[in-house]
């Protein structure tokens, strides 16, 4: 008599070089590295991609002071614009009487990189009052930035608090 340990069920045999030939390529396919478009920037994409935030916070900036506020609206993130109406936030911000002023000192401008398409910006920003010009202070914050359908946008609820935070 002949003792055989067995490792494989019963009819298991035949088929079991067919389903590695056909698993082994399932399995590599899981391992592959990510594609391109997963990948992190590298350091000059991330360069690049800071600047153009930076620009964009730039022009937020700008039409703040301006006063456009309906235009500043269409730079918010589409989570603040759910949370507040176009004509709530021009009417909040009309009511503030402190707007920015001057222009932003590079030496206090400072962007962090997280994603492709998110980056803290933080910035020096002097604030004046719209009705007594000579009262003017300054202050530090960090502002995230989302690029949101190709437009770098800011949360407008941030912007209103801005003065007093």
């Amino acid at each position: 008599m002949r003792k055989t340990t067995r490792w494989l069920p019963r009819g298991f045999g035949r088929a079991f070089p067919l389903l590695v030939w056909l698993g082994a390529p399932l399995v590599l396919a899981s391992a592959a590295p990510p594609p391109v478009a997963w990948a992190e920037p590298n350091s000059f994409e991330q360069r690049a991609i800071e600047a153009r935030a930076l620009e964009g916070f730039r022009r937020i900036l700008e039409l703040w002071k301006q006063e456009l506020y309906f235009e500043l609206y269409d730079h918010g993130s589409e989570t603040s614009q759910e949370r507040i109406s176009r004509e709530d936030f021009a009417q909040r911000m009309v009511e503030l009487s402190w707007v920015p002023v001057g222009e932003m000192n590079p030496k206090f401008l400072k962007s962090a990189f997280r994603f492709r398409t998110m980056v803290y910006l933080s910035a020096r920003i002097t604030f004046g009052d719209k009705f007594n010009p000579q009262s003017v202070f300054s202050k530090d914050h960090t502002f995230l930035l989302l690029e949101e359908a190709g437009i770098w946008r800011i949360d407008l609820i941030r912007l209103i608090r801005a003065p007093f935070a």
